[in-house]
């Protein structure tokens, strides 16, 4: 195991000066202008529409910019008043830069990541809704997300619930889409799926460079993304689907499920195939 580890990991970590040159430029670049929103977040953000809403996409582009991940995409996504809800399989980090660069959504996070370093601090920037995990705070969870659904809001969930390594879609809790029964709302399915790292096709030896899950840490997980040259990475948009069509959360939850991990287990296994 460690050694076929070690064979594929290998052409990964090859840097050259000028690309560590080129890494460092950019870091510099993407800080200052980190900043620069930060700022113009905390003194217009809530004078200026444009502000509370783009900003956060603009911040994701540049981290995408970053890190070099080309994104390609499959299918339409409907941002539409259509849609109000979006989701997707989970398996990293960057799931969350790469899907917010998209258009202007709220991300729902678990409460724990309010009080993150750092990332807490960025994810209230980006308007994220953070909900508890415990069945006493279930109701103001539930609240929550149909208030921002209600306003014609575009929101994001992860309905496994936490990341996977990325080899399959793990079961989705019909928890998270409590706020939708028995009302109308519009979802959109998105599968993510990472294919390539520095142009190697990825395969389940490479993929915890990508998946972070389980009790890994994240400095070490962090420095191997940084040490990439490229990641490309596909965003497949599924079929809007209904929530009228349905007669419980359970039903939500188990069509949307089948489906994510159908697209996701034939997206990789062509990818491996080829």
């Amino acid at each position: 195991m460690t050694i076929k580890q070690n064979i594929y990991f290998s052409p990964i970590n090859n840097l050259s000066y000028l690309d560590h040159f080129i890494f460092y430029l950019k870091l510099i670049v993407f800080v200052l202008s980190c900043i620069t929103l930060i700022f113009a977040v905390l003194l217009f953000g809530k004078l200026i529409p444009f502000f509370d809403k783009w900003l956060p996409v603009i911040f994701h582009k540049l981290l995408i910019w970053l890190l070099s991940i080309q994104i390609d995409l499959e299918g339409e996504i409907d941002t539409s008043n259509n849609s109000n809800l979006y989701i997707s399989n989970h398996l990293s980090y960057l799931d969350i830069p790469i899907l917010g660069s998209t258009f202007p959504m709220r991300f729902v996070a678990k409460s724990e990541v309010e009080v993150w370093p750092l990332f807490g601090f960025l994810a209230k920037l980006g308007r994220t809704i953070f909900i508890s995990r415990k069945r006493s705070d279930s109701l103001d969870q539930k609240n929550k997300i149909f208030k921002s659904l209600s306003s014609d809001e575009k929101v994001f969930i992860f309905p496994e619930g936490t990341t996977s390594d990325g080899n399959r879609v793990l079961d989705f809790k019909s928890s998270s889409f409590s706020a939708l029964e028995g009302q109308n709302f519009s979802i959109q399915p998105i599968v993510i799926v990472y294919s390539d790292l520095n142009g190697i096709p990825i395969n389940r030896w490479l993929r915890p460079v990508i998946a972070w899950y389980g009790d890994m840490d994240l400095k070490p997980h962090l420095l191997k993304l940084a040490s990439l040259r490229s990641i490309k990475v596909k965003l497949i948009y599924l079929d809007v689907v209904n929530t009228k069509n349905f007669s419980n959360r359970k039903d939500i939850s188990n069509y949307l499920e089948n489906k994510i991990k159908k697209v996701y287990s034939s997206a990789i296994s062509r990818k491996l195939a080829k």
